[in-house]
């Protein structure tokens, strides 16, 4: 029920936007830019969070490297904090990677996200 009222509206809309009022192409129009303006900030945010992963997981490495045995049996294993940057880096980036795709769809479809925003 649900899934055909989206399609009659969306037959309705389809191709109609140029006789929708001023009003409601302003609205679209700032829904779409919002949406570039999120994927924009999410494309930045990943592009940092993936130089910060990097950056941090072979400061580890070097000085893992460069560790002696004494002070790995002391508990300090640099390692173990590359591989833990790598799992940490790696889940944020996957999250803001998939925020920029949903960004990038809506920025797309904007007539479609603002009806499944209105029917949900």
């Amino acid at each position: 029920m649900k899934h055909e009222a989206e399609q009659e509206l969306l037959k309705t809309l389809n191709g109609q936007l140029s006789e929708l009022p001023a009003v409601a192409k302003t609205m679209v129009q700032q829904y779409q830019m919002s949406a570039i303006a999120l994927s924009i900030l999410c494309s930045v945010i990943l592009i940092a969070v993936l130089i910060g992963t990097i950056w941090l997981s072979r400061y580890f490495f070097k000085k893992g490297e460069k560790q002696s045995f004494e002070d790995k049996m002391e508990g300090t294993d640099y390692i173990e904090y590359c591989e833990a940057t790598v799992i940490a880096g790696g889940s944020l980036s996957i999250f803001t990677f998939f925020g920029l795709i949903v960004n990038i769809i809506h920025a797309c479809a904007p007539i479609v996200s603002i009806i499944k925003g209105l029917l949900n």
